[in-house]
């Protein structure tokens, strides 16, 4: 039963991609994963167990974390950042910050 749950959900990941013509891609985080570790940190940081305790909840424990890669927002973002920001310019990543 679990190989069946394992192998659906991997099926419909797939179809996602497949559908987006590859412009969706989802990516399954490593705990060695910088993004990885600052997901959980901001999940773990947004978690009030005040919040949860009517509800039986005392703990939070991420077990996954996917990355999604989307190309047509990545290329909006990127489009939009030229528009404001001269990107020839070898520094210009500092001056955002």
């Amino acid at each position: 039963e679990q190989v069946c749950s394992i192998s659906d959900y991997n099926t419909s990941r797939l179809i996602v991609e497949l559908e987006t013509g590859g412009n969706i891609r989802l990516e399954d985080g490593k705990p060695t994963d910088v993004w990885y570790s600052s997901c959980v940190d901001l999940v773990n940081s947004r978690f009030f167990q005040n919040d949860f305790t009517a509800y039986g909840i005392a703990d939070l424990r991420v077990v996954r974390v996917t990355r999604i890669h989307n190309r047509f927002l990545r290329n909006r973002f990127e489009e939009r950042l030229e528009s404001l920001v001269d990107t020839s310019e070898p520094g210009y990543k500092r001056s955002l910050e």
